[in-house]
This record gives structure tokens, C-alpha cells and sequence, in this order.
């Protein structure tokens, strides 16, 4: 099955790639560091509670925390080890935000808790819950529990999976190795996903500049005898590896603000999460590590090293002959991620590049100028906003009314991709702009959302206090009434009884 691209999306840009060095050789194992550092942490902050304990041995594969939140995830030992320490640590994430970790203390054993040797699952619900169990999270993007994808499902219209091997992120180059080396456990993976989907059908998207991976991936179809999954090749355009961006390009097709790819029958995944989905289910093996690039112009050896979570950056960089020119340490691209404070911060699920740069290769710090409304940066989105305009309204004098006109102006469909900062003359860092606009707006929904709990409350409280007094106002009255009639009642019972006495009198009178 070929599906051939049915449009593009607005904007991007064309850049240079750098992934010819990191990709030049296979997959490399990156062993047992002596220390992991795992953050509990996932998809947008949503942490996981230990069940573990300083001090306590621990083996491969055995669960340690569970989520604590419906979006969170489950997190198993990567090897065997003790605990070293449960505590709050700078994390991969922006700021390097801390959050609870793990630390383990491996012994070099790698000693397996137990494997499930029962048989595959055969219906979806069975599916769904061997990636819950898992804690397979989507390892491209954002980090967004797999699960949940299939078990907010509407099976009410036909569904196409998507799995993305478009990595358009320069330096990047973690999926394409792993496309090279593993297209069958890919491609399995993507069986068992179209399964607990109910999918019609599979595309496996990947750029047009990497033939090698398409042969590679059309040969393991072929010999396996699937006609439902075919291979397509997208333009090499920065971002169509967005969500949203390569569904329009495969399809056409815009996701609605608001709305997830569902809404449209589609439901997307990475390769690497297709990969750990075949893992779970084939192998029984939880998701314990991921492909991690590393290079820059600072590593002597760059490549894509298999890496356990947890694993400290500064372990990686050491692989790959980071050089004490570095100046700066990136996770992620240089369009999207996140500069690290330092090297002793452990791989997440969603880490997939490090990025080790000299002062030689980053872009001074020029300070930024004011916006000259030139409209470049709404010439590059891919996601059709007004960058200048909301750039307007969060630097705007009434923060709380421009917020919510940034809001009306769909800020939180900003996909951070930095196009538009790329491109602004003024050298203005626009993302950061939106990022701080969407974290203080959601900071002012979860407020607005307790003060309106607390006001239901109050009320739910003076309806509660109104109700106990008008009961016992009626209480009151009922005795009274009561106390009343019997009042009247002796009184009734006295008179007769005179009257009785009097009429005795009378007769003895007589």
C-alpha cells in the first residue's frame, strides 16, 4: 500500500540536517552506568508515586513507581541495583526543572526480577493494558501515555495509524538508526498497535532524503506478507514531523483546534514507541531504555547509543568523546530543546538527542529589539497563527485581559516549534514568549477552577446550614404545637372536671 502526500502545510522552513556523522554507524549499547537517576516524571509534569524504598535491592524489570495520575506512567528498574536515594533532582526538562527521583545504585548484575512467559494478548483491551503495564509513553513528542490513545478510542469510524519516522529536527537522527537496524520489530510493533486501534491501515512516514530506510522497511513488509502497512515518503520540510503538520500532509486533512488527530480517525505514534510496543508484547521486557543521539560539535565520535533510563548524560557524552570545549548541552534539537545546566541529569523516555556545542557553534546572545511587524514569522508557522499579534497581546499593560485575548488567538495551538524565532529579525525568542503565556494561563484556569470549587462549596455549606435550621425551626415548632395542645388539653380535662364537682355540690346541696 503506497499513499502518496496529498498537500503542505503552511510555513517551515528548509534546514541543515548535521546527521550524516551520527548516523553513519549502527546502534551502539551504552552499557551500565554506575548510577541511574530516574525522574518520575512524564507528559507534562504528571508523576508517579515510589513503591520502593532507600536502601531496598531491586531487579531488572521490577515496577518502582506507579502513576499518581491518570496520565502519568508506570517506571520499572532498567537494571538490577539497590536504592541509592529517593529525592528531588534537576530533570531533562525545560529549566531543568526538578521533579522526585529514583536513584539506583547498579551492581553490574543485570538480574531480571521475573519475565511473563504467558501467551501474547490476543483482544485490544489485552493490548492496551500490556502497554499500560509497560509504562509506554510516546517517545517522539510530548510524552503522552500510549494507552490512552486506544482507551479513549471511538471505534464508531474507520481508523488509520500513523507511525512517525519523520525526524525533522537537525542533528537528530535517533528514529533513523533505529529504522535501519530494527525495521521488523517496527514494523510489529505497528501489527499490534493497528490492532488494539482496530486500523484498517498503516503508514509508516518517513522523510524523503533517507531512501535506505524505505528499502529497508518495504523489504521486511514484503517478507512478511503484510499488505496493510506501506511506507511513504514525506517532504523534507522543518516541522513535518508535527503531529498535525504530517497529517496534513498524508492526508490532507487539518486537525480542528482543540481536537486530537481522533477526531479525524487517525491515531499517531513514533517509530521508537512502535519498537517498545513489539518489545512488550514479544518479549515481556517493559520499556527500560531508549535510543538516544548524541553529537554535536563538541563529541569526537557522535552516534545513537541504546541507553537505559536513567542513565547520566555525562555517562553518554563520555561514550561518544565529548571534548572539554563545551559550552553548551542540549537535549533535544536546536530548534526545540531545552539547554541543561550540567551533565548529571539522567536520560528520560522522551530524551532523544544530546547536543553538545562549543562556544564556536551557538548563536551569540544578541540582545532582542522591538517587533517591527515585518510578518515573517507568520510567513514561516506551520500552524497558521499571528505570531506578532500574540506577541502584542502578552506584552500587553492588562496581563490578565491580553492572556485571554493570546487565549481567543489560539496560543495553546503553538505547537513551540521555533520557526518563528528562527526567521524575526529583531532576533526576538518568540517561543519563550508562548510558553510563558500557556503556563500562566493554565496557572489561571487551575485557579479559576478552585475558586469556583470553593464558591460550590461555600454555597454547598449556607444551603447545608439553611437546611439544619429550617429543621430545626420546624422541630421547634412541632414541639411548641405539641406543648401547646396538651396545655389546652388540661385545661379542657379541668373544666369538665369542675363542672363535675360543682353539679356533685349541687346534688349534695340539695
Amino acid at each position: 500500500m503506497v499513499i502518496e502526500p496529498l498537500a503542505h502545510f503552511h510555513g517551515g522552513l528548509v534546514l541543515r540536517h548535521h546527521k550524516q556523522n551520527s548516523c553513519e554507524q549502527p546502534l551502539q549499547n551504552a552499557g551500565i552506568p554506575d548510577e541511574l537517576i530516574i525522574a518520575l516524571r512524564s507528559n507534562k509534569g504528571h508523576s508517579a508515586e515510589p513503591v520502593v524504598k532507600t536502601g531496598e535491592q531491586v531487579f531488572k524489570g521490577q515496577v518502582i513507581a506507579y502513576p499518581a495520575h491518570p496520565y502519568g506512567a508506570v517506571f520499572h528498574a532498567p537494571t538490577s541495583g539497590t536504592i541509592k536515594d529517593i529525592r528531588t533532582h534537576p530533570t531533562a526538562g525545560p529549566d531543568a526543572s526538578p521533579t522526585n527521583c529514583i536513584i539506583i545504585q547498579t551492581d553490574g548484575n543485570d538480574q531480571w526480577l521475573s519475565k511473563d512467559n504467558a501467551d501474547s494478548p490476543q483482544s485490544r483491551h489485552d493490548i492496551i493494558n500490556t502497554i499500560r503495564e509497560a509504562g509506554i509513553i510516546g517517545l517522539g513528542g510530548a510524552g503522552f501515555p500510549t494507552h490512552i490513545k486506544y482507551d479513549h478510542q471511538s471505534l464508531t469510524q474507520a481508523t488509520t495509524l500513523i507511525i512517525n519516522g519523520a525526524e525533522c529536527e537537525p542533528y537528530i537522527s535517533c528514529d533513523e538508526r533505529l529504522m535501519l537496524d530494527e525495521p521488523e520489530a517496527i514494523i510489529r510493533g505497528t501489527q499490534w498497535l493497528m490492532k488494539a486501534a482496530e486500523a484498517d491501515h498503516g503508514i509508516i512516514a518517513i522523510e524523503d532524503n533517507i531512501g535506505g530506510v524505505k528499502s529497508q522497511l518495504d523489504q521486511h513488509i514484503n517478507a512478511l506478507g503484510i499488505s496493510n502497512i506501506g511506507v511513504t515518503r514525506v517532504p523534507t520540510i522543518y516541522p513535518t514531523g508535527g503531529e498535525k503538520q504530517l497529517i496534513k500532509v498524508l492526508t490532507g486533512k487539518e486537525v480542528p483546534s482543540g481536537q486530537t488527530p481522533l477526531s479525524l480517525g487517525i491515531i499517531m505514534q513514533n517509530v521508537a514507541t512502535a519498537k517498545a510496543v513489539c518489545d512488550a508484547i514479544e518479549h515481556r521486557r517493559p520499556l527500560l531504555e531508549r535510543v538516544v543521539t548524541v553529537t554535536g560539535d563538541s563529541v569526537s565520535k557522535p552516534g545513537n547509543y541504546t541507553a537505559l533510563i536513567g542513565t547520566p548524560f555525562s555517562h553518554l557524552l563520555k561514550l561518544a568523546g565529548c571534548r572539554d570545549d563545551i559550552d553548551k548541552l542540549v537535549v533535544g534539537g536546536p530548534m526545540m530543546g531545552y539547554a541543561m545546566p550540567h551533565d548529571q541529569i539522567g536520560v528520560e523516555k522522551t530524551t532523544n538527542c544530546l547536543l553538545a556545542l562549543p562556544a564556536t557553534a551557538t548563536k551569540p546572545e544578541i540582545p532582542a529589539m522591538p517587533c517591527i511587524r515585518c510578518g515573517d514569522c507568520v510567513k514561516v508557522c506551520p500552524q497558521e497563527l499571528l505570531p506578532q499579534q500574540l506577541l502584542w497581546y502578552i506584552n500587553g499593560n492588562d496581563q490578565n485581559n491580553d492572556l485571554e485575548k493570546a487565549r481567543e488567538h489560539h496560543v495553546f495551538d503553538c505547537i513551540e516549534c521555533g520557526a518563528c524565532s528562527w526567521v524575526c529579525p529583531s532576533h526576538i525568542r518568540l517561543v519563550d514568549f508562548y510558553r510563558y503565556a500557556k503556563s500562566e494561563l493554565t496557572y489561571l484556569d487551575i485557579k479559576r477552577a478552585k475558586a469556583q470549587h470553593a464558591k460550590a462549596r461555600h454555597e454547598e455549606r449556607d444551603a447545608r446550614i439553611a437546611r439544619i435550621k429550617a429543621e430545626r425551626q420546624a422541630k421547634r415548632r412541632q414541639k411548641t404545637a405539641r406543648l401547646t395542645d396538651k396545655k389546652t388539653a388540661q385545661q379542657e380535662i379541668s373544666a369538665v372536671l369542675a363542672r363535675i364537682k360543682q353539679q356533685t355540690a349541687d346534688k349534695t346541696d340539695d
